[in-house]
This record gives C-alpha cells, structure tokens and sequence, in this order.
C-alpha cells in the first residue's frame, strides 16, 4: 500500500469511486440532505472532488492505493478552511445547474435540509485539523488501511502545528470503536431536531485527539 497525496491526475482515474467512499461515513445524514435517490449526491460530490479547493476536493485528499486501484481516502483540512471550502460548493451547484444534471428545485431542498443537519456539527476551532471523511473499500477493510491513512493525518497535522485532530462520526458507525482505538475521545454529542427525530440520524459525535 502507498499513501500519496491526491493530483488532478489521480483525481480523475478514481472520481467515479469516490461519492460511495464519501457516502459510506455517513449514509443516513446524506440521505436526508440529498435525498434518498443516490444520483444528485454522486453528482454533487463527484463534481466537487474534481473541483480544486472545495469541501470534498481532491485537493484536500490523501489516498491509499495498491497498484493502480484506490484503496481508501481521507479528506480534511485545517478549522477555517472547512467554512471556506463549504462556500466553494456554491460554484459546484451552479456548474451542475447549469449542465442540466440537477435542477433548481432539488438545489434548493439540499440546501434546506443540509442548513438543518449543519447544527449536528459543533464549531472546528482554528487550532484544529478537521478530517471530514475516512473511508477504506470494502473489500480492503482490516487490513490497517484506515489507521495508515489517519496516522498520516495525525503526523501531517502535527508537523503542520495543528493542536487537535476533530472529526464528526455518527453514532451508530463501527468506525467509532476504531475511532476510540487511535486514542480520539467523544466531546461532544448533539442531535437536530428534524434530522435527528423526525428523519432517523443517529446523534453524531464530535471525536478530537490533541496532537
């Protein structure tokens, strides 16, 4: 396995894996911002990995491949960028309204429901290196990839001068227990009322390990 920091190039051979890896973190939350018809948000994050400089950009990315096949990701940045970088999805949404591949109304109902998940996610300080998404495929999980790719992180970080690593992970992930195995500790729990009772998310946890 090599860990290598994503290019336009490896963008482009693995864009069409990357919404399930994405997904995969956390399938329920998506559903509800997106819409459970899997199709806008292969779209949206497909389009925005391919994008430089946005909240799923490969310009944020880390991969693990082994051979020529991707193995497993993470995505992160550090505190502030992660407001920045969520702005930059408004150029995405206008690139994909204006290719026909979404419409105005479905543009919009994202944008609702996301506004009210957004609340499940406690604020990044900007001492902090936020990793929105880890994610192995399947057929490779407990091999260590995903501890590779979050050690790589935690190092990166660390050498940056970042003084925690922050991630949100639903509660009902496995990955939580493996979260808890690299030594990261819940400190805060939330849940939004819509989301949360009315649409089944699990309450998220904001899971921080200092560097």
């Amino acid at each position: 396995m090599d860990i290598l920091v994503a290019d336009a190039a490896l963008a482009e051979k693995h864009s069409k894996l990357i919404p399930d890896l994405v997904h995969m973190t956390g399938a329920s939350s998506y559903d509800y911002q997106f819409g459970a018809d899997r199709r806008l948000f292969d779209r949206f994050v497909e389009a925005a990995w391919l994008e430089p400089r946005t909240l799923f950009s490969h310009t944020e990315a880390t991969l693990a491949v082994e051979g020529d096949a991707l193995i497993g990701v993470e995505i992160g940045y550090d505190g502030p960028g992660w407001y920045k970088l969520k702005r930059a999805l408004r150029g995405v949404s206008k690139k994909l309204l204006e290719s026909g591949a979404t419409t105005l109304d479905a543009l919009r109902g994202m944008g609702e429901r996301s506004l009210k998940a957004s609340y499940l996610n406690p604020y990044i300080p900007d001492s902090a290196y936020y990793v929105l998404a880890l994610a192995v495929v399947d057929t490779h999980r407990g091999r260590g990839i995903g501890a590779g790719l979050l050690k790589n992180a935690v190092e990166a970080a660390r050498t940056a001068g970042y003084r925690e690593l922050h991630l949100d992970v639903l509660s009902d992930n496995p990955a939580v227990s493996f979260y808890e195995s690299m030594g990261l500790v819940c400190v805060a729990e939330t849940v939004a009322p819509e989301p949360c009772r009315e649409h089944g998310i699990p309450m998220e946890m904001r899971m921080v390990l200092p560097l």
